[in-house]
């Protein structure tokens, strides 16, 4: 894997939304997802929210963001279970599976930490 810097503004770099994605000669990275399944372990309380609410599972059909590695991406529950759902990614990633996701749920109008995930593949 490799970081590529640039001598250009940031200011006219930083909308490209490139941050996070991955280079290399083909066939040498790691597999490109646009829908994954995941082992998911939440956490017991809300991160950053000031009165502290517990976690409620991931429903079916809910928006979460995702970081996989330093990619993050918005994707679609399409089916949660006990332990485990799965996500169609608006963007795709690039990642091994057994990587680590941050797995956020939007409250009220922002995002916050609930979890994290495993991509199981």
């Amino acid at each position: 894997m490799l970081g590529v810097g640039s001598g250009l503004d940031p200011a006219l770099t930083k909308g490209d939304a490139l941050a996070g994605q991955l280079a290399g000669h083909p066939g040498t990275l790691p597999p490109v997802w646009d829908s994954f399944t995941m082992s998911v372990d939440l956490l017991d309380r809300l991160v950053g929210d000031d009165e502290m609410g517990e976690v409620e599972e991931i429903n079916t059909g809910e928006p979460l963001m995702l970081t996989v590695g330093t990619a993050t991406t918005v994707g679609a529950v399409t089916s949660a279970r006990d332990g485990e759902c799965e996500v169609k990614l608006k963007r795709p990633v690039c990642s091994e599976a057994g990587a680590k996701i941050a797995i956020n749920r939007r409250v009220g109008a922002r995002w916050r930490l609930i979890g994290v995930g495993t991509l199981d593949g």
